[in-house]
C-alpha cells in the first residue's frame, strides 16, 4: 500500500491553519493542498512545489524529502514562525518548505522593502525563525531604532552569504538576542567576488608589509602619545601668552578668550577647536561656556614637551623635516591668529606622513590585482577621484599591467564604475553612501579614511578645514578637522549600512601601521 508523502501528511495535520502567509493573506495547509497559490514570486514557487511533490510516487518523494528533514532539524521544535526575507531562489524554496515539514509556519517577506516595514512586520507576526541573506541582516541589526520593535519571540537565524566576520556576528547576536546560522550559498557569483577580494587585498598587504620593517605598535603609540601632548601644550600657551586661561578658578568666555588674543575673525575657528580639543582632553575645563585654565605654562616646558616625540619620531618612523614643520608652525601661532603673519599652505598630519609609504604600496596593489582578475565583457570602468595629478596611484598601477582593459576617469561622468578609488572627506556616514551611490551592481571602492585624532592639524592644517573637497589624499587628509576619533568600525559600519556586503581593511586590526589614524577599506557591492 503507498504510502503518503510526509509533506503532505503535514499539510494535512495543519488543516486550515495558516501555511503560508504572504502580503496580509493567509493559505492554509489545505488551501496549498488544494492548489490555491498565493500572490507574489516566492509564495507562487512554494505552491508549485507543493503541487509537484503531492504527484511524486513515495520513493521519489522520500529522496525529495531528505534535505527538507536536514532543514526541519535545524529549524528545531515547534512553535515555528518563520519569516524567510529572500526572493524565489531553490534555497528559499527548501527552507519555506521544511518549515512546512516541521509543522510550522511561512511568513513571506520582500526583501526589498524598506527596513523600518520589515522590524514591523516581523514584531507583528512574532517570528521566530528568521531567513535572510547576511547583507540584510547586517543592516537590519545595526538600526538606531532596532530596539523600538518587539522582537523578544525570535529564537533563530539563518543567514545566507559569504563566511562572515565574527565581529558583524556578535553585534547581530548582542541586538537581536537570538542564535546566529551561518548558511554558505553555493558556487555563488558574490563568493567568487568576495575571494577575489580578499585575495587581492592579502596579497596587497604583503607586498606594503616591507614599509612597516622596523616599526612597532609600542613605538607608534608612545609616539602620538608625545606628539598629542606637545601640539596641546603649545596650544595652551600660545592663549596663556595673552593673559588668558591661567588660573584654574578664574574663567573666561570664548568671546573673552578670542578679544584678548586679538585673534582675527579669519582665526577664530581655528581657535575655537583650539578650546575643543584643550577641553576634550583635559588641559582646561570648560562649564556653563565658560573657560577654566590652568597654571601658566613657560615657553621651557613646552620645548621638554616635544623633545620626546622628536626622538621616537626620528627612531625611524618618518623624516626629520616633517616634524620640524609642526615645532615651527607651533611657534608661529601667535603671529599666526593675529593676522601679523599669513597663514602657511596646510599640510597632511604627521602620522600621514608615516602612513603613507604602506598605504600607498597597498593601495597600487589592490588596484593591479582588481584590473587583472576582471573579466567583463567591457573595460574595468576606475573612477579616481581627488586627484589633479597626471601620475596618480591608480595610473602608475594601470602602467604596470601587462594588458590593456581599464577605463580610468578621474571625474564623474554621470555613470556607474566598477572601481571607485577615494579619500574619506567627511563624516562616515554622510560620505560612504555618496560614494557608494557611485558603483555598478558587484562593483568595489577602496577608501582611505582617517580612524584617528590627528591633533597636529590644529597647528598645520587650514583654518577653513573641511571646507572644501581637497584635490589629493594628502590635501584631504589635512583639511579634515581635529575630531575625536572615528575608529575602523565606525566606517565599516557606514559601508555595510550602505549595502556593501563584505568590508576589508588594511592594514589589519593591531597592525603598528593601522595605529597612524589612516586605514585603506576595500568594500563590495552586491
Amino acid at each position: 500500500m503507498p504510502t503518503t508523502p510526509a509533506l503532505v501528511s503535514a499539510l494535512r495535520e495543519l488543516g486550515d491553519r495558516p501555511a503560508v502567509v504572504a502580503d496580509g493573506r493567509a493559505i492554509s495547509g489545505i488551501g496549498l493542498l488544494l492548489g490555491v497559490s498565493p500572490p507574489g514570486g516566492l509564495p507562487r514557487a512554494l505552491a508549485q512545489h507543493v503541487a509537484a511533490h503531492a504527484a511524486l510516487p513515495p520513493s521519489a518523494a522520500r529522496t525529495a524529502e531528505q534535505r527538507l528533514r536536514h532543514w526541519a532539524g535545524v529549524l528545531g521544535p515547534p512553535p515555528i514562525r518563520h519569516t524567510v526575507l529572500h526572493p524565489a531562489t531553490d534555497l528559499a524554496v527548501e527552507l519555506a518548505l521544511a518549515t512546512l515539514l516541521a509543522g510550522g509556519t511561512v511568513h513571506c517577506g520582500d526583501p526589498r522593502q524598506d527596513p523600518e516595514q520589515q522590524l514591523v512586520d516581523l514584531a507583528a507576526s512574532a517570528t521566530t525563525h528568521l531567513s535572510l541573506p547576511s547583507t540584510l541582516l547586517w543592516r537590519l541589526s545595526r538600526r538606531p531604532d532596532l530596539a523600538d520593535h518587539d522582537l523578544g519571540a525570535l529564537r533563530l537565524v539563518l543567514h545566507v552569504g559569504p563566511e562572515p566576520r565574527q565581529d558583524d556576528v556578535y553585534a547581530a547576536v548582542d541586538a537581536l538576542g537570538a542564535v546566529l546560522a551561518h548558511v554558505r550559498a553555493p558556487h555563488s557569483h558574490a563568493e567568487t567576488a568576495d575571494r577575489r577580494l580578499r585575495t587581492a587585498a592579502d596579497a596587497a598587504d604583503a607586498i606594503a608589509w616591507k614599509h612597516a620593517i622596523g616599526v612597532t605598535a609600542e613605538q607608534v603609540q608612545a609616539f602620538g602619545t608625545h606628539l598629542d601632548h606637545a601640539v596641546l601644550s603649545a596650544l595652551l600657551l600660545t592663549l596663556q601668552q595673552s593673559g588668558v586661561l591661567t588660573d584654574p578658578g578664574r574663567g573666561h568666555t570664548e568671546a573673552e578668550i578670542l578679544t584678548a588674543a586679538l585673534v582675527t575673525p579669519a582665526q577664530r575657528p581655528r581657535v575655537g577647536r583650539w578650546l575643543d580639543a584643550l577641553t576634550r582632553h583635559g588641559l582646561i575645563t570648560r562649564h556653563d561656556d565658560v573657560h577654566y585654565g590652568r597654571p601658566e605654562l613657560t615657553a621651557a616646558e613646552v620645548r621638554e614637551a616635544w623633545r620626546p616625540a622628536v626622538e621616537t619620531w626620528n627612531d625611524g618612523l618618518g623624516p626629520v623635516a616633517a616634524l620640524d614643520r609642526i615645532r615651527r608652525g607651533a611657534l608661529r601661532l601667535p603671529r599666526l591668529i593675529t593676522g601679523e603673519e599669513p597663514p602657511r599652505p596646510a599640510a597632511a598630519p604627521i602620522r600621514w606622513t608615516a602612513a603613507r609609504g604602506y598605504l600607498g604600496a597597498a593601495l597600487g596593489a589592490l588596484v593591479r590585482g582588481l584590473a587583472e582578475t576582471h573579466d567583463g565583457p567591457q573595460p574595468l570602468r576606475i573612477l579616481e577621484l581627488g586627484q589633479d595629478d597626471a601620475d596618480s596611484t591608480v595610473t602608475r598601477a594601470l602602467a604596470t599591467r601587462p594588458r590593456p582593459g581599464a577605463d580610468h576617469h578621474q571625474l564623474p561622468d554621470g555613470g556607474r564604475y566598477d572601481l571607485v578609488v577615494a579619500t574619506a572627506t567627511g563624516h562616515p556616514d554622510t560620505a560612504v553612501p555618496e560614494l557608494v551611490d557611485l558603483l555598478a551592481p558587484g562593483g568595489q571602492l577602496l577608501l582611505l579614511a582617517p580612524t584617528g585624532e590627528q591633533l597636529d592639524l590644529l597647528i598645520t592644517g587650514d583654518a577653513e578645514a573641511g571646507a572644501d573637497s581637497p584635490a589629493s589624499p594628502a590635501a584631504a587628509v589635512s583639511a579634515a578637522p581635529a575630531f575625536p576619533a572615528l575608529p575602523a568600525e565606525r566606517w565599516r559600519a557606514a559601508l555595510t549600512a550602505a549595502g556593501c556586503p563584505t568590508v576589508l581593511a588594511l592594514p589589519e586590526d593591531g597592525h603598528p601601521m593601522g595605529l597612524l589614524g589612516q586605514r585603506l577599506f576595500a568594500a563590495r557591492m552586491p
